[in-house]
């Protein structure tokens, strides 16, 4: 990254400026339909006209919506059909089992670290609303890559003379964003390996296809067997888990540089494949 001030106050609040209207729209939307809750009791005469699962799950769904609007509306990312053209079905495959394997090897080293999950009973509730499915495992990880990688890092990417450092920073805002103490190391961990895929295919499609995946599996498996029983390990199993873990990364590795090898060398300066 140039180490010119005014370049780097640019490429901050240019970060900012995304951040505070994804928060200002989920706030607008919570508020907003808390008023239309507060309405609707007045007039009824209820006490509670809906519920807090459904008020949660429509206001993720509405500021979704409204973020995906102004994202697309105000330039910030651009899809055609360019975006997806010449990713073949075995590129698309090979990095779907990268990203598959990798939410398998961060659930997995979660259970070493001491880390509170301060939302698992909150979403946990929200699988009971239609609303709540859609927006944590189709909407969400659509609006999020089209923000995070997108919008921030294909941004950084323009910018910054190693690339690293905007996968880097694209993950670690993504990770923070989550507010929640688990989700911060596994959505940063997770966002290393988006970044690493948008980077050399230089196309959304991977990573929203991975993350489409990663929030679909936690949220069947929430809806499945509850908060109580999907704990990947258990603690004295840990030890007994080493192996397994060390045969994952030795069988990711190669995949990683097999995915690096079949693509094309990334132009310079780098631009995604809707350039």
């Amino acid at each position: 990254m140039d180490v010119n001030d005014e370049s780097v106050k640019t490429r901050v609040w240019y970060v900012v400026k995304v951040l505070l209207w994804y928060f200002f729209y989920q706030i607008a939307c919570t508020c907003g339909l808390n008023l239309l809750n507060w309405a609707v009791c007045r007039v009824t005469g209820e006490a509670l006209f809906f519920t807090d699962n459904f008020m949660l799950s429509a206001a993720l769904f509405l500021s979704a919506l409204l973020m995906l609007w102004h994202l697309f509306a105000f330039g910030y990312v651009k899809v055609t059909s360019r975006s997806f053209a010449e990713l073949s079905l075995s590129l698309l495959a090979k990095t779907t089992l990268l990203i598959f394997g990798s939410m398998y090897l961060f659930n997995v080293l979660m259970e070493w670290l001491p880390l509170p999950d301060l939302m698992e009973q909150t979403f946990m509730e929200m699988t009971d609303e239609p609303l709540g499915v859609l927006s944590m495992a189709l909407l969400a990880p659509l609006v999020e890559e089209l923000m995070f990688r997108g919008a921030i890092q294909g941004y950084l990417l323009h910018r910054c003379s190693r690339p690293w450092v905007a996968i880097v920073v694209s993950a670690l805002v993504f990770g923070i964003i989550h507010m929640n103490p688990q989700q911060v190391v596994y959505a940063t961990s997770l966002g290393i390996v988006f970044g690493w895929i948008y980077y050399r295919t230089r196309s959304l499609l991977p990573v929203i296809v991975g993350h489409v995946l990663n929030n679909s599996v936690a949220v069947i498996a929430m809806w499945l067997w509850g908060t109580e029983d999907m704990e990947v390990i258990a603690s004295d199993d840990k030890l007994l888990m080493i192996p397994s873990l060390l045969l994952l990364v030795a069988l990711l590795v190669p995949l990683a540089l097999n995915i690096n090898r079949s693509l094309p060398p990334v132009p310079s300066p780098w631009c995604g494949r809707d350039e």
